[in-house]
């Protein structure tokens, strides 16, 4: 009797307890604007839509590279007071027009830079030539550690936000470690979100000891005059909050300011000649449903990634090894010979970033980017390629909210370069061949933007004729050609808006109070519609209205992310280049177009962080795109 009543009262007290968190919760909510819930309602459906988790099989296999580093994360504005420096008394005009190349040596070099950097809201990484006053730097920014965290790393996964909670709610001149850098970010997202990753990186006993379970780490041998033990290389990550000032000067949006003064990353050392060799052997075996499980070549015995992460290039921006010899020159020619002897099914992802320096910048697009499947870049880095691209030199901070039309025609001219059918081919494992850019994928603080290759007529029909191109012998196809490559374009983009929130909100749930949408209720298609006529009649095709023969994307909150199909974009005129030798691509045989998917950002009003939202967008949205790769119900 007494154990039935005790049962009851629990039972009550459950369902008070129930009643309370769904009472508390819409009293929470109360006010939260009907469009925003059914936003978030959208993207969570549509991210849940392509989910392969729990998944029966392994995963699909990423090597992502290359280097690692130690962060020491601080709010900026207090670690400033505590240096002593104040504001540069410099017009807002001049450190708009601040040319980013300048050389870092002195504490005004660094107050110049931040302060363009801050009031602009763009994220900047720069090299400070000047190792005294970076170990000064370092050294007041860990003494605004709290004692209880000093000596500990802090993890900056979203799942573990309860370790990271005693952090965020401390004040806010609160700095901490943690494990950083571009490779090492997106290999813990891509292995959190199932794939099968290993990390090729030199890492210090401190970094090795922080990498999750699960993720495999190739240690490069010690080469340049570097240590056997690797040392740690310290980036130091200023945040700041939209709204935050410094002397006059105010953040549009909340941001941060890398500095750092590298040894090991500049070298490219987590990248040595046995690289693929070293990653085979610690592969199990090739799995069935791999890329390459139906390949009819001499390296279908062979174990190969899928897809490899190419990140942290920018640390070779600039050299600051005193007056030992330049490698980088010949570290892009070996990271050249690494990519070559990948089959041409092997995607590879370029995580561009922050590049100053006009004369290493151009030459790594030069010997890089012919290798490139996809790229993931931001708003401030997809005009600094554009550039590239055209003239060869490198811009100036551009706006922290760009409009939509503008980013696409960006999107459009980088698209259009990198697959002139002028270009040369590339070797692989699987031959000479064309590897041409097949997947964009754009992160902004409003927005996502992702283009892929699509066949006309679907996939059905593109698998068809991927196996007859195979049969003619030649030059092989591949299923990026035919638009097979990069599925669930859709979902990427809503998976991606997530994790943006997810991230710089430090939770892993959606809080609508805390959310907010800055993207436009409605877009032009094209910001030029005389260049890019092919916009134009893509839009028409997919139903798009407008007025002035510029169709215009109306947001409408039910159906947030929009997706769309247009032709290829081309160059206007390509006369001044000749023919490759080779003939005509592979995927100029076929009737492709582009899609373009755009989601809304679920914006955080409460940022907690921003380093490291951009690796994890990227990572967490390439993920979703290589689902496909898994193996076949028996």
């Amino acid at each position: 009797m007494r154990s039935g009543t005790l049962l009851s009262f629990g039972a009550f007290l459950a369902a008070l307890a129930a009643f309370a968190i769904i009472f508390l919760q819409s009293v929470w909510w109360y006010g939260v604007p009907d469009d925003i819930l059914r936003v978030i309602k959208s993207l969570v459906r549509l991210e849940h839509s392509y989910r392969p988790l729990p998944q029966k099989n392994p995963g699909p296999k990423v090597l992502v590279g290359f280097g690692a580093c130690v962060d020491l994360k601080v709010r900026a504005i207090p670690l400033l007071n505590q240096m002593g420096w104040s504001p540069p008394m410099v017009p807002l005009n001049e450190l708009r027009a601040y040319n980013h190349s300048t050389e870092l040596s002195s504490a005004r070099d660094v107050m110049l830079s931040f302060a363009s950097a801050f009031t602009a809201g763009a994220a900047v990484e720069r090299l400070l030539h000047n190792g005294n006053l970076f170990k000064k730097l370092v050294k007041t920014a860990a003494s605004l550690v709290p004692p209880h965290l000093q000596n500990k790393f802090q993890s900056t996964m979203v799942s573990d936000v309860d370790q990271r909670r005693s952090v965020f709610s401390a004040d806010p001149a609160t700095a901490y470690w943690a494990l950083g850098g571009n490779a090492p970010v997106m290999a813990v997202r891509l292995a959190r979100e199932g794939a099968e990753v290993s990390l090729a990186a030199r890492l210090s006993p401190m970094e090795l000891e922080q990498l999750p379970r699960g993720i495999t780490p190739l240690m490069a041998p010690a080469a340049f005059g570097l240590p056997e033990i690797p040392e740690d290389d310290i980036h130091l990550i200023m945040e700041y909050d939209a709204g935050e000032q410094w002397g006059p000067f105010v953040a549009p949006r909340a941001n941060r300011y890398i500095v750092l003064h590298d040894q090991e990353n500049p070298r490219l050392s987590g990248l040595w000649p046995g690289l693929l060799n070293t990653w085979q052997s610690k592969v199990a075996k090739q799995p069935s449903g791999s890329a390459f499980s139906n390949a009819s070549s001499q390296h279908s015995k062979s174990v190969f990634p899928d897809l490899v992460v190419v990140s942290g290039l920018q640390v070779m921006d600039n050299w600051a090894a005193g007056n030992t010899p330049d490698v980088r020159q010949s570290r892009l020619v070996e990271l050249q010979n690494f990519l070559s002897q990948l089959p041409s099914e092997t995607l590879v992802h370029f995580e561009m970033a922050s590049f100053v320096n006009q004369t290493f910048a151009s030459d790594m697009v030069r010997k890089l980017m012919p290798y490139v499947d996809s790229i993931g870049l931001n708003e401030q880095e997809l005009p600094n390629l554009t550039s590239l691209l055209s003239s060869g030199s490198t811009t100036s901070i551009s706006s922290a909210y760009p409009r939509v039309a503008h980013m696409l025609d960006e999107m459009r001219t980088v698209w259009a370069t990198m697959t002139d059918p002028n270009l040369p081919c590339v070797p692989s494992a699987s031959g000479p061949g064309w590897r041409r850019l097949s997947r964009i994928h754009l992160h902004t603080i409003a927005y996502q933007i992702i283009m892929v290759r699509r066949h006309t007529r679907g996939g059905a029909e593109a698998r068809k004729q991927l196996d007859a191109t195979a049969k003619m012998g030649g030059m092989p196809a591949r299923r990026a050609d035919v638009g097979l490559a990069w599925p669930f374009a859709r979902a990427a983009a809503a998976k991606a808006s997530l994790i943006a929130h997810r991230h710089t909100c430090c939770a892993s749930a959606i809080d609508p109070v805390k959310t907010r949408i800055l993207m436009d209720d409605s877009f032009a298609v094209t910001a030029d519609p005389e260049r890019w006529r092919s916009a134009l009649r893509g839009s028409h095709q997919s139903g798009i209205r407008g007025s002035q023969n510029v169709p215009r994307v109306h947001f409408n909150e039910t159906a947030p992310v929009f997706c769309w199909t247009e032709p290829e974009p081309q160059l206007a005129d390509t006369g001044e280049f000749g023919r490759s030798a080779e003939g005509n691509p592979p995927m100029m045989l076929f009737d492709t177009q582009v899609e373009f998917c755009i989601a809304p950002v679920l914006v955080c009003s409460t940022v907690r962080q921003t380093a490291g939202a951009g690796d994890n967008i990227s990572a967490g949205a390439l993920r979703a795109q290589l689902t496909a790769r898994q193996p076949p119900k028996d």
